[in-house]
């Protein structure tokens, strides 16, 4: 069973939902298509969106508590206000993650960088902190590195936001099954009730 993964490596939500749908994918044997995407540069102006900086204070406020409340409610270490949001150059890190993705490796490499952006306060932005990603699941960083100059992985990033447009995606994370839109880390449940009426 297939699922598409839309996701921003620099969303509090991605990083919200990011362990139960690991557990989700493992739990039904999903084969995920995983696809980080520029929210924030493509997708919002395309569908709407605005970034956290230019919205009126009264939404900037509440999203702040509803970080705060999810955090609580998932018991996921959330620092609602990180010292390196949003990142200097968000897309690095998405780049470097499809570099990973298109050498087998899935999933991990995008939690562990929202893992240190809304976790332990580090700069996805910056070599030192990709570095230590890719130590840490065994990576070549040197190789990466390389792979995202490269115009194919630039392209699958340009492609992966293009492409969220049309299925309908306007935020993160994203998910679709079986041509239905899931969205957001609080509609998994919903998800997962999917997920189960196509195994039946």
């Amino acid at each position: 069973m297939k699922i598409e993964y839309y996701y921003s490596v620099a969303s509090p939500y991605a990083y919200l939902g990011v362990n139960k749908f690991q557990e989700l994918v493992k739990k039904y044997s999903l084969e995920v298509d995983e696809k980080p995407f520029d929210l924030v540069g493509i997708v919002f102006p395309a569908t709407g969106g605005v970034p956290v900086p230019k919205r009126d204070p009264s939404r900037q406020a509440y999203r702040l508590l509803e970080i705060e409340r999810y955090g609580k409610k998932l018991n996921v270490n959330i620092n609602k206000q990180p010292k390196f949001f949003p990142p200097a150059d968000p897309h690095k890190a998405a780049l470097f993650a499809i570099a990973t993705i298109k050498n087998g490796f899935s999933l991990d490499f995008g939690k562990s960088v929202l893992t240190k952006l809304w976790s332990e306060e580090q700069d996805i932005s910056s070599d030192s902190t990709l570095e230590t990603t890719c130590k840490e699941l065994g990576l070549s960083f040197a190789d990466l590195k390389k792979d995202i100059d490269n115009e194919a992985i630039k392209s699958v990033y340009l492609s992966n936001s293009k492409e969220a447009i049309s299925k309908g995606v306007f935020g993160a994370p994203s998910f679709i099954i079986d041509n239905e839109l899931f969205w957001g880390q609080d509609r998994l449940d919903f998800l997962e009730d999917k997920i189960k009426s196509l195994q039946k």
